[in-house]
């Protein structure tokens, strides 16, 4: 039976790199997109019978009907949950709509697709992948409510791995938090003085080497793993004393802002 993986954001970025390294492990990929037609031109470009179609993550409904197109097409064996939005600046200037939609897309859409995977993959197995961040792990100045959506899906996550191992489901949930990458979503930011903290630290990560590593984690014992590993030793340092922590972020903060006037 033929073996399906599904990829959500898949239109461009982090989310297109998954689809092309899953279908080179030999996976039908369907790749989702609110914008139907990127997902269409993004599974021409992978080929290997991938199919694009639209969907908004935000309707739980879209996640299920999203599984029973993969069972119609086979066996379904991975769902990456990568669609994620990100809204940079002080937490309290930003409207209602902006609130709402980052709480949906980046947290109702990694719970949604989860639990229809779940359901579809059931006694047969499979794998999820939710990518969540390296702000789940430490605060994030000018990021608040896209740190905070990463936390509660890195959160999710770990908990739901022990939901299915307590109900013996040989399904694996996995998180992954990379630090920043080279995609649209961090280069559309470049003069925003409230993204700042994106551009405070080493050079951004390559998108395909980080669908990699999400892929190999799949396959590992960890249930979620920060990349590169040696920036989770040094986030989590901010957190083992808050106060410092903060006086550290806010001078990164200001290095990603001089970065950000010189570029």
């Amino acid at each position: 039976m033929t073996s399906i993986a599904v990829v959500t954001g898949a239109g461009r970025g982090i989310g297109l790199r998954f689809a092309h390294r899953l279908a080179d492990q030999g996976h039908r990929v369907i790749l989702t997109d609110i914008d139907g037609d990127a997902a269409a031109r993004a599974a021409a470009e992978v080929g290997r019978d991938a199919v694009g179609i639209a969907q908004d993550v935000r309707d739980l409904d879209s996640h299920r009907r999203v599984a029973e197109q993969a069972q119609e097409l086979g066996r379904l064996a991975v769902w990456v949950n990568n669609a994620g939005i990100l809204i940079a600046g002080d937490c309290w200037t930003h409207e209602d709509d902006q609130l709402t939609g980052i709480l949906d897309v980046n947290l109702r859409g990694p719970i949604g697709g989860s639990i229809a995977a779940v359901d579809a993959m059931g006694a047969q197995g499979g794998a999820i992948l939710n990518v969540a961040s390296i702000s789940a792990l430490t605060p994030v100045p000018g990021l608040a409510l896209y740190a905070a959506t990463k936390a509660a899906v890195l959160s999710f996550t770990t908990s739901l791995e022990g939901d299915l191992r307590h109900a013996g489901l040989p399904i694996r949930a996995r998180a992954l938090c990379p630090d920043v990458v080279s995609t649209a979503m961090v280069t559309d930011r470049s003069k925003d003085p409230g993204a700042a903290m994106l551009f405070s630290g080493p050079k951004p990560l390559d998108a395909d080497g980080v669908a990699a590593a999400g892929l190999d984690l799949l396959d590992s014992r960890q249930v979620f793993r920060v990349v590169p590993r040696w920036r989770g030793a040094v986030v989590r340092s901010a957190d083992a004393a808050p106060s410092l922590g903060l006086k550290i972020l806010a001078a990164m903060r200001r290095i990603g802002d001089l970065r950000q006037r010189a570029g």
